[in-house]
């Protein structure tokens, strides 16, 4: 013979039971859900980003233009390329340096070719917005 409190306790795991039964849970249902919500999450992906900004918009040839900018998620002593666009596509202009511990970079470069030359950077394989130097005779 069942005690009113064991007989409550047994009622009440019964109900339990039959409503996870019914929603189609289940034990397994139940522990599946579980787990899903003990489950670790991914820590969040650095976003990489990287500036231009030029010093001059119009040179004289083969005069001096310097390029500076600000870099997000990429690492220090991370390699710096300058690309110009020729023909369509970019292309790996002949001057690099390295982000600086203040997430920092300046480079120059030096062109002869006469109008509007477009340049960017590059690093970690991300890209800058492009910058025009019109170049003067």
């Amino acid at each position: 013979m069942l005690n009113r409190a064991q007989f409550v306790r047994r009622t009440a795991a019964t109900v339990a039971g039959v409503a996870l039964a019914a929603t189609g849970f289940g034990v397994a249902g139940a522990l599946q859900a579980n787990a899903a919500v003990t489950q670790p999450v991914a820590a969040p992906v650095a976003v990489k980003t990287i500036t231009i900004k030029s010093d001059k918009a119009t040179a004289k040839a083969w005069a001096k233009v310097s390029f500076s900018g600000k870099t997000t998620g990429i690492a220090k002593n991370t390699v710096v390329q300058v690309q110009r666009f020729e023909n369509g596509k970019w292309v790996n202009f002949p001057a690099t340096t390295k982000v600086t511990a203040k997430s920092t970079y300046s480079v120059w470069v030096q062109s002869g070719r006469v109008g509007v030359n477009k340049f960017r950077v590059l690093s970690a394989k991300t890209a800058s917005a492009a910058v025009n130097v019109t170049i003067t005779k």
